[in-house]
């Protein structure tokens, strides 16, 4: 099977876009990522975790604080190669916070998730089933999400539960939340979102990319002659073409209403009833 696993960026609310992003691993290379990741730490010394704005930043009360450029630049480079070797893919969805604001329409959002976040999440979710579909011998997906607390992990959860109501035995008891540390796989797919996070805001809002951002964009974009990393937005117009297209399914958006009312009221009964305080 495959091991996805999954990370965001840009969820903060003053950032402008947002990022959902995967890298698809076999399960049969993941004991060979894990040693390699091993390795590069034990030449790098960055204790377990690698956290590439961070040490891009050479944040002061990080590992990283110390590091020169060469040093920056040798362990991305370091990075990227053992994204390289081992993943079979790589997928990236951005959306822009303002653009989608403007365009979702309130009724629409009830029946699918509050905020552009969720939508991107999704919007990953089917990229990675049409994948999936494309390959010769497709294959289960486990999921491995980057650590969410369980009091905001409700999204995900809606989504995931959804996406098992239309495709039963996929979802459901795959997918697992894990935090960045102990997983070198979710490392990876740090790198990843942090590199298309930097490219987003370059396309969107003219941001100029620090230099280790572009060369590392660019270097995992180029890989295989460019069919390995997809980097997907949705602009305005094209975000605006999606909704009205989802919207004219009248029967599906019938059926997401009815399933979304059906699954609130569900968890509403699976919580446990909080007692009065005596007086």
């Amino acid at each position: 099977m495959f091991t996805v696993y999954i990370d965001d960026s840009g969820t903060a609310p003053d950032q402008k876009v947002v990022i959902a992003a995967a890298v698809i691993v076999p399960a049969t290379k993941i004991v060979s990522l894990d040693r390699d990741w091993a390795d590069f730490d034990a030449g790098y010394r960055f204790k377990g975790d690698f956290h590439s704005s961070i040490c891009v930043a050479r944040n002061p009360h990080s590992v990283f604080a110390d590091w020169s450029d060469r040093k920056v630049r040798n362990a991305l480079r370091r990075a990227r190669g053992i994204m390289k070797r081992h993943a079979s893919k790589l997928i990236s969805m951005t959306i822009n916070k303002d653009d989608f604001s403007a365009e979702a329409p309130a009724e629409w959002l009830k029946v699918g998730g509050r905020d552009s976040f969720t939508w991107a999440f999704r919007s990953l979710l089917n990229l990675l089933r049409t994948w999936n579909s494309k390959q010769n011998n497709p294959l289960p997906f486990e999921y491995v999400i980057d650590w969410v607390e369980p009091r905001e992990r409700g999204e995900i959860e809606m989504l995931m539960a959804q996406f098992e109501s239309a495709y039963p035995g996929e979802y459901s008891g795959r997918y697992s939340f894990k935090k960045r540390p102990m997983v070198p796989g979710l490392q990876c797919c740090d790198l990843l979102a942090w590199s298309a996070f930097s490219e987003s805001r370059y396309a969107f809002l003219n941001t100029p990319m620090h230099h280790f951002a572009s060369v590392s964009f660019r270097d995992l974009k180029e890989n295989l002659s460019r069919t390995w990393y997809d980097d997907m937005a949705h602009t305005r117009t094209h975000l605006k073409k999606a909704i009205e297209l989802d919207q004219a399914d009248t029967q599906g958006e019938e059926r997401r209403r009815i399933w979304y009312a059906n699954y609130i009221a569900a968890q509403s009964k699976s919580k446990p009833a909080t007692k009065g305080k005596k007086k």
